[in-house]
């Protein structure tokens, strides 16, 4: 029998939020934002956008590997510390990690996961909300219109957004197929 060392729920749960942060190089004072990200459930409409809920979920393990890969512990304890829906902080930060190294990776430029990040809060328009101009009902409003595909066709409002109008329509296309769209035309090949 492993005598395992046992781990507080509330030192994990700190320890994952902070390395979530760390991944996307989060500023310190957005702090409400990323904790309101963290704290809020994502919901997905379209049945495909569960794998993205799946990649964000993901972190949790990576995490307690990564974590807790020095010291004794019984890692069904982290997961059940860490257990629930994926939230939309995971959600991002686990997109923007598939951006990363599934589609976008390219040695010389260094790992741009924080780049990728940061470009879904600017195109939520969360970007203004630092502590000094946090407004919980505007932040949730966000959320839930994003969430709830309550966003412009070419996706203004939402994660990911492109300029042409004649493109296909971001609120019936699934958060995936919305990002390399995105990509492309950010990126042209």
């Amino acid at each position: 029998m492993t005598d395992y060392i046992h781990l507080e729920e509330a030192t994990v749960k700190k320890d994952y939020f902070e390395w979530l942060k760390s991944l996307v190089e989060a500023e310190e004072e957005y702090s409400f934002l990323w904790w309101k990200l963290h704290n809020t459930d994502f919901i997905w409409t379209i049945d495909r956008d569960e794998n993205r809920a799946e990649d964000g979920k993901y972190l949790r393990y990576i995490f307690t590997v990564s974590a807790y890969d020095r010291i004794d512990f019984n890692p069904e304890e982290v997961d059940e510390y860490l257990s629930g829906p994926c939230s939309v902080m995971e959600l991002l930060v686990g997109l923007a990690r598939r951006m990363e190294h599934d589609i976008m990776e390219i040695d010389d430029l260094g790992d741009r996961t924080p780049e990728w990040f940061h470009d879904m809060i600017k195109n939520l328009g969360l970007d203004k909300y630092d502590d000094k101009h946090y407004s919980e009902e505007e932040v949730s409003k966000i959320i839930h219109r994003f969430m709830g595909r309550k966003y412009g066709k070419s996706g203004a409002g939402n994660i990911f957004c492109v300029g042409h109008k004649n493109g296909p329509d971001f609120r019936n296309l699934e958060i995936w197929d919305q990002m390399q769209v995105y990509v492309l035309e950010k990126y042209p090949i």
